[in-house]
């Protein structure tokens, strides 16, 4: 990893954009002490940390005051309203030239924000993305997406991005990972939607109408902390997740509608939703035969249902991918089988 020395003649121009800094924040006592400690450590330092307390029961206000004496920290608060709630209040309040979020009980590198603003700036990009670690309570695995071009133009090959990026065995679509430049997120009227799950995933994808020009840098500056009481492995258990989804893919596709935006690749979407399902829920200890009953309720009449039937697509998002010939006829009976016949997803290898 490279160090702020290395940076030196770019400190100067650094300096002249303010990042905004969104972090949600609900009954996080025991981690944002730290959380905070590593943004307002950032090497890129003119920062505009924008707070927001969903109406925390706990200790989370009383550590969030130990830092108040920063003045490049907001304090917002607003009665329980939910993570969706909170980021769009963030992104209202939010006057940076840059925007990015952070979750609470997560951590950064310390030059994070400094890489990120120096590729998007270096490329005019409308994103910066980089990659991320998993941190575990006796280990810390790196993440590291199959993203390795440095500047890739979405606008040109919007489906060769989905296929290669977004839907990949390993994919990067969370905001966390992001720096945006603010003034596209605000022209764009993009905001978060309350699903429940993967409302950051919709997030991205409800921009990529509105995305030119998008930048990748190596190296994993963000600190994702696995909590088995978070939110994404316990949702599985309130939830229809499969019902989530199909309601989340119905107004995506209504929104590339609304927008005249042409997306092939909604079938190869369709496909990962199956696949977080299963993911998720055999996480949560479901069992197979219970994860059909799931998808046999939550997809009927749906969308999603109908455009996991079309197959067409796959052959080359498993090109762009280098999948197997076998992986791909596999991929086709996984997507027919949710139509057709969705007992065969048992024990079915969905990854």
């Amino acid at each position: 990893m490279k160090t702020i020395t290395e940076y030196s003649s770019i400190a100067a121009y650094s300096m002249n954009n303010t990042i905004s800094v969104i972090i949600p924040a609900y009954n996080v006592g025991r981690y944002i002490g730290k959380c905070l400690d590593t943004v307002l450590l950032q090497t890129h330092d003119k920062l505009e940390v924008i707070v927001v307390n969903d109406g925390s029961t706990d200790n989370t206000a009383d550590v969030i005051s130990e830092f108040m004496s920063d003045a490049r920290l907001r304090y917002l608060e607003q009665k329980n309203s939910g993570v969706t709630a909170a980021r769009n209040a963030g992104i209202s309040a939010a006057t940076g030239d840059y925007l990015t979020f952070v979750d609470s009980d997560d951590y950064l590198e310390r030059n994070m924000y400094l890489e990120l603003h120096k590729a998007i700036t270096e490329h005019n990009a409308d994103v910066a993305v980089c990659n991320y670690s998993l941190v575990f309570e006796d280990r810390v695995e790196p993440r590291y997406s199959n993203m390795h071009e440095t500047f890739i133009n979405v606008a040109d090959d919007v489906n060769g991005y989905f296929y290669k990026y977004c839907a990949c065995p390993k994919p990067n679509n969370y905001i966390w990972t992001r720096l945006y430049r603010t003034e596209m997120i605000k022209k764009s009227g993009v905001r978060f939607q309350d699903f429940k799950l993967g409302d950051d995933t919709l997030f991205n994808f409800m921009l990529l109408p509105f995305i030119k020009q998008l930048v990748n840098i190596d190296g994993g500056y963000y600190n994702y902390l696995q909590r088995t009481d978070s939110n994404v492995y316990t949702v599985a258990k309130k939830v229809n997740i499969a019902a989530v989804y199909a309601s989340m893919f119905s107004f995506l596709t209504d929104w590339y509608i609304e927008k005249g935006f042409k997306a092939e690749f909604m079938p190869i979407y369709a496909y990962t939703r199956l696949r977080s399902i299963f993911f998720y829920s055999r996480i949560a200890g479901m069992a197979d035969e219970n994860i059909v009953e799931l998808i046999d309720e939550g997809f009927t009449g749906t969308a999603l249902l109908e455009h996991l039937y079309d197959t067409s697509q796959v052959d080359g998002y498993a090109g762009i991918n280098g999948f197997s010939t076998e992986k791909a006829e596999a991929i086709k009976r996984i997507m027919t089988s949710a139509v057709k016949n969705s007992k065969e997803l048992i024990g079915a290898q969905i990854e």
